[in-house]
C-alpha cells in the first residue's frame, strides 16, 4: 500500500513538472493576466468547430484591443462556440458595450461575460494564477473519470472556469477535482456543454 502511494505521488509530480515546463512558452497568456489551456488528446468538438472557435477568439481579441486600448484588459476564450470573457474593464459602460458586440457575432452561441469593473490585475496575481492552473491541470490529467481531453481551463484572479463537452457526471467530477487542487481557488465555475452518455460514446468513438 505504501509503495502504491509513493508511485502515485511520483507520477503526479512528473505530470505537474511537465506542465510547468511546457508553460514556459506561454508567457503571453500570463502577461495578459489569465492562464488557460485546452487538453486536446481527443477533442470532442468537430474540426470545423475548433476552427470557428479559434477564428472567433482572434477576431474578438483584435477588435476589442483596437477599440478600447488601455481602457480594457480582456482575455477571450472560446470553446464549442461559447465565449468566455475575463479581465477588467475601466467602466460598466465599456463592459456592457463589449457584451453587446460579442453577442452580435454570427458564430457565437453563448457568452459568459465575467469582466470585472476596475484596474488591471497585478503581476503577483497573474503568477498565482499560473501556479493554480498547473496544479489543476495536473490533477485533471491524472483523473480517469474526467474528460481532460475535451476541456479548457481558465484561471483569472483566483477564479476558475471550466469549459468543455462533458456528461453531467464528468462535469461534477471535474469541478470537485478542481476545487481540491489549491487553497487559493476562490470559486469554480462550470461552463460545460452537457451531453448524454449515449452522445459521449458516439463522440468518443468518432475521435478514435
Amino acid at each position: 500500500m505504501k509503495i502504491k502511494k509513493i508511485l502515485t505521488y511520483f507520477a503526479f509530480n512528473l505530470i505537474l513538472l511537465s506542465i510547468t515546463l511546457s508553460m514556459q512558452g506561454c508567457f503571453p497568456l500570463l502577461a495578459g493576466g489569465m492562464v488557460s489551456g485546452v487538453m486536446v488528446a481527443a477533442d470532442r468538438r468537430p474540426l470545423a468547430v475548433t476552427t470557428i472557435d479559434r477564428g472567433l477568439q482572434i477576431q474578438i481579441e483584435a477588435d476589442l484591443t483596437k477599440n478600447y486600448g488601455d481602457n480594457l484588459h480582456v482575455n477571450v476564450n472560446v470553446f464549442n462556440q461559447k465565449v468566455l470573457l475575463t479581465g477588467e474593464a475601466k467602466t460598466i459602460e465599456i463592459k456592457n458595450q463589449i457584451d453587446s458586440y460579442v453577442r452580435k457575432q454570427s458564430n457565437v452561441k453563448t457568452l459568459a461575460n465575467e469582466l470585472q469593473v476596475g484596474i488591471p490585475s497585478s503581476v503577483s496575481s497573474r503568477l498565482t494564477d499560473t501556479s493554480t492552473y498547473s496544479l489543476i491541470k495536473a490533477r485533471l490529467v491524472a483523473t480517469t473519470d474526467v474528460p481532460s481531453n475535451s476541456m479548457k481551463i481558465v484561471v483569472e484572479a483566483g477564479r476558475v472556469y471550466l469549459l468543455g463537452i462533458a456528461t453531467d457526471t464528468e462535469a461534477k467530477a471535474a469541478a470537485v477535482v478542481t476545487s481540491k487542487s489549491s487553497n487559493g481557488i476562490k470559486e469554480v465555475n462550470k461552463l460545460f456543454d452537457i451531453i448524454s452518455e449515449d452522445e459521449k460514446k458516439r463522440l468518443d468513438g468518432a475521435t478514435k
